[in-house]
């Protein structure tokens, strides 16, 4: 056991707060990207992306307390699977790559295919804007995996 407490990992507060808020950003632009689409499907979409990634994902991530210092029950790892380091303790590589596939998949993949048929029914520079802004977020998650990646080679 005591190998285990030496093997606790110290998470920023900041950078889970910040992390965190970056996926409630991320929440938002896809949800108005699915309102562009319909209202009723937006809020839906809302509802299910907080549940899904608040709820769901964040608990599942966090099966044991054997790996934080402080635990927040999942936030920490949650910050940093989605904005950070691609590797955290206690899960191996498939369930780490099976819940990037959800939260990219219902963030990212989701809200542009409804943004893309919204766009086709009424172009407008706001929808670019949302599908931009989409794009970044997802973009700036990926590349804080790779550049970490690539340091270590």
């Amino acid at each position: 056991m005591s190998g285990l407490k030496e093997d606790k990992l110290a998470y920023s507060e900041s950078r889970t707060i910040l992390g965190n808020l970056g996926i409630f950003l991320w929440i938002v632009l896809g949800t108005v990207a699915v309102w562009f689409f319909n209202p009723i499907y937006g809020g839906i979409f809302f509802f299910l992306a907080i549940l899904m990634v608040f709820a769901v994902v964040r608990r599942s991530l966090c099966k044991t307390c054997a790996y934080c210092k402080k635990c927040t029950m999942g936030s920490n790892k949650l910050s940093e699977l989605a904005f950070g380091k691609a590797e955290l303790g206690g899960l191996s590589a498939n369930a780490l790559l099976s819940r990037l596939i959800a939260i990219y998949g219902l963030l990212t993949v989701v809200p542009i295919a409804f943004l893309a048929a919204s766009i086709s029914q009424e172009y407008a520079v706001l929808k670019i804007v949302v599908l931009a802004a989409l794009l970044l977020v997802s973009l700036f998650s990926i590349l804080t995996k790779r550049k970490r990646e690539f340091m270590k080679n």
